[in-house]
């Protein structure tokens, strides 16, 4: 969905709202992260 996101022209308010959005995903992945560490489970972040 992001992607398709992307593909639209956004004006600058919709650009910036993009941004947190995004932000916000990436604030809740990392603390998911942290907590799952705190519990000692490891992701696997070796995608190659």
């Amino acid at each position: 969905s992001l992607l398709l996101a992307l593909n639209f022209s956004l004006n600058e308010s919709s650009v910036e709202k993009l941004e947190c959005e995004i932000e916000v995903v990436i604030r809740s992945m990392e603390n998911l992260y942290h907590i799952l560490q705190d519990k000692g489970i490891t992701l696997d972040t070796d995608y190659t």
